[in-house]
């Protein structure tokens, strides 16, 4: 277990810089902005880029007078309007956070706090709750052999995962970033545009040999995907062709060899739950479409990972989860019945 009772070194506060993309969120953005004017730690600024949204939240955003606004004149996506908001951010260190959030008062200090703990953590992952519930929506991010990332204790109680703990990577809805970590492995990768973007990054920094600390005390109340709905034609395109990009990008020639067959086998249950069980046909064959005709690119974009990998395949073992690991097997079963 993490033992970080005398482990959180008080330093001087350094600067944060909030970073959230909206597109047409006008139901939800006002309670997150509320939620910041509560933080406890004062020391940041928050920057949203608007992805040329249709409704009403550009007025909305203008009650808040402390907030930064740049409006992109497209939809840029998670990942691109989160490139085009770093481009305006200045603090040592940068969050990440989707604007259907609401985090509660202590949320960035507990962050500020955890990353405090060690150097070479990069990121900070926060404890997401299931907005009017008591379920875990994620408690850090975890990352299987197949290089298909998952939240760590999806549908818990709350009451779990209540110590420090080193995760394999953060949810991108509510994470913090060490400024080293960005100049070291990148940001995160315009061309996946939403999606499996923040377990690209994950992978990158894991690889490179960061730490991603979970801080519990850093709750976020999550209304889970009010954006582009669970089961879009959207999501489905992008959570299947950039879960490809992820293992193209990132997994070391060896353990794809190693880890093929179980490859397949996720092929096979994507399959299964894409087009035969919700009839996504059509999402499912371009996202495979898009993904071959973007191989070179993804490829090309491996050889600079690669790079800057620094931890061998083995030590990439020990953090990455098997496929039938009984509890994520358990989950995976829930969600294809429900």
């Amino acid at each position: 277990m993490f033992n970080h009772t005398n482990s959180i070194i008080e330093k001087e506060k350094p600067s944060v810089s909030i970073i959230i993309v909206t597109y047409n969120n006008i139901a939800v953005i006002e309670s997150c902005l509320l939620a910041l004017r509560e933080q406890s730690y004062k020391n940041f600024d928050t920057i949203i880029v608007d992805n040329d949204s249709v409704d009403t939240t550009i007025s909305m955003v203008a009650n808040f007078p402390e907030v930064k606004l740049i409006q992109a004149k497209k939809n840029l996506g998670f990942a691109g309007g989160n490139i085009l908001g770093l481009s305006h951010a200045h603090g040592e260190l940068v969050v990440l956070l989707n604007p259907d959030t609401e985090p509660c008062a202590m949320w960035l200090e507990a962050l500020v706090k955890g990353m405090n703990v060690d150097n070479k953590i990069g990121l900070c992952a926060s404890k997401l709750i299931v907005y009017g519930t008591d379920m875990i929506d994620s408690a850090g991010d975890g990352c299987m052999i197949t290089g298909r990332g998952f939240k760590r204790g999806e549908g818990e109680n709350t009451n779990l995962y209540s110590e420090l703990d080193y995760v394999f990577g953060a949810c991108g809805g509510a994470v913090m970033l060490r400024r080293e970590l960005i100049d070291d492995i990148g940001f995160l990768d315009d061309d996946f545009f939403l999606i499996h973007e923040d377990t690209d990054l994950n992978f990158r920094a894991q690889l490179a040999g960061w730490k991603c600390l979970f801080v519990p005390s850093a709750v976020v109340y999550h209304k889970v995907r009010s954006s582009i709905g669970i089961m879009s034609d959207l999501a489905v395109y992008y959570s299947v062709r950039n879960a490809r990009f992820v293992w193209v990008k990132n997994m070391p020639i060896g353990l794809m060899f190693k880890y093929l067959p179980h490859q397949i086998i996720q092929e096979i249950g994507a399959i299964i739950f894409f087009v035969i069980k919700h009839r996504k046909i059509n999402a499912y064959l371009r996202a495979t479409w898009d993904s071959i005709i973007m191989f070179p690119l993804i490829f090309k974009k491996r050889r600079f990972v690669m790079q800057k990998k620094r931890i061998s395949n083995c030590q990439l073992e020990t953090i990455l989860t098997q496929l039938f690991q009984p509890k994520l097997f358990k989950q995976k079963v829930k969600k294809l019945l429900e």
